[in-house]
């Protein structure tokens, strides 16, 4: 009767499920920890209800034989419908980045100035923090004009050895690896110079700023951090028992403490392969929306994920099953051989369940009229009296 529409879970096997393995299986008679106060108002007047009609008859059945005496029980009912039933797994999981790195400079050299303030966006390519490069520049400055006069030099010497004979080969090579080197040495110190200035590799926010104006940094030091603000995830540890279940594409339900009324929907992009030990849990990530102002990282986000989806299967609350004998049972409403209605004990089976409903995979039929309040007082046989929700109950004498 029921079609699967998700992926299995350890609760989606059909195998008949008894009292002893089911997860509601410590509902006993009388459930009476599960009534709401509602429920507990309306027995209570079922069971005033009851005592009156008794006491109502009590004159007309003085001279009747005792064991003519009937124990009616008043009762709700409800019809059974197929219906939808879904079940969920809550998680809690922290806000990250994939582009989340510590800067350094890859040159030696004391902090000129902040061009950038914590907390503010940059882009990738903006300068973000400046060495100061004065002796740099004087280096690159000389090594210029020493390059440019080596230059001329070999220039001049090859000219002559190569077109008048004039001079020794061991000239022309002197001449042309002094200029070699002195170009070397200039682009060396061009590179060096261009990396006075840190830049951001990516879009981003400044996170932290580790370096003071005035000190002196070496390759390698944290001058910054920089998180990218294009992608945030969630990073998740799921139990173990549901690897069957995540699979990359699922939907997920986010929220987070400070944005209650706003409820994003994420999407499994990663499914570790393995377990961690530890914790049993294994890691997914969940991938955010685009756009929103207030990711933080480290932030913590709640989550929710479908684990379990059904349609047109029969669900009822747990509070109206009970173990008898091993085996869970529910009343149903029926009629005697007289035409009068009483109840009747249903062996059920119990399938999947989730906070205090329960799929019912056997023993229920669609239009089967289940007892609810009252159910806890009957056993099969019983004559009862249906007083549902919408009967005027302060009517009946």
């Amino acid at each position: 009767m029921s079609k699967l529409t998700h992926k299995s879970t350890e609760f989606q096997n059909n195998a008949p499920m008894n009292a002893r393995n089911h997860p509601i299986n410590n509902i006993t008679k009388i459930p009476m920890k599960l009534f709401s106060i509602n429920h507990l108002s309306r027995v209570f007047l079922l069971m005033v209800l009851s005592i009156g009609l008794a006491n109502c008859s009590s004159n007309d059945m003085e001279t009747s034989e005792p064991e003519e005496l009937i124990k009616t029980v008043n009762v709700e009912t409800e019809q059974v419908l197929p219906q939808p039933f879904q079940s969920f797994l809550r998680l809690v999981g922290t806000v990250e980045t994939s582009d989340d790195v510590l800067l350094s400079a890859e040159v030696s050299g004391k902090v000129l100035r902040h061009v950038v303030t914590e907390g503010q966006n940059v882009r990738k390519g903006q300068t973000i923090l400046r060495l100061d490069d004065s002796k740099l520049r004087q280096e690159v400055a000389r090594l210029e004009a020493i390059t440019a006069q080596s230059k001329t030099t070999w220039e001049r010497i090859q000219n002559l050895y190569e077109n008048e004979n004039i001079g020794s080969e061991i000239d022309y090579l002197n001449a042309k690896y002094a200029y070699e080197q002195s170009a070397s040495a200039l682009k060396s110190l061009s590179i060096d110079l261009e990396n006075t200035e840190v830049v951001a590799p990516f879009d981003g926010v400044v996170e932290t700023i580790f370096a003071e104006e005035g000190e002196m940094l070496s390759p390698g030091m944290a001058a910054i951090r920089l998180i990218g603000s294009e992608q945030y995830v969630i990073t998740a540890g799921v139990p173990a028992r549901y690897a069957n279940v995540v699979e990359l594409g699922d939907q997920v339900e986010v929220w987070f403490d400070t944005q209650l009324q706003d409820t994003l929907s994420g999407r499994v992009v990663y499914v570790a392969n393995s377990i961690d030990p530890s914790n049993r849990t294994f890691k997914i990530d969940i991938q955010l929306p685009a756009g929103q102002s207030y990711y933080k990282v480290d932030m913590i986000a709640n989550l929710r994920l479908n684990t379990l989806s059904m349609d047109e299967v029969i669900v009822v609350s747990e509070e109206f099953v009970y173990s008898k004998n091993d085996a869970y049972v529910m009343y149903i409403k029926g009629t005697n051989s007289e035409g009068k209605d009483i109840a009747i004990e249903r062996e059920v089976v119990l399938g999947p369940s989730f906070k205090t409903k329960v799929v019912i995979t056997s023993g229920l039929n669609i239009g089967d009229e289940i007892i609810t309040i009252g159910s806890a007082f009957l056993n099969d046989g019983v004559r009862i009296n249906v007083v549902n929700a919408n009967t005027n109950i302060l009517a009946l004498d």
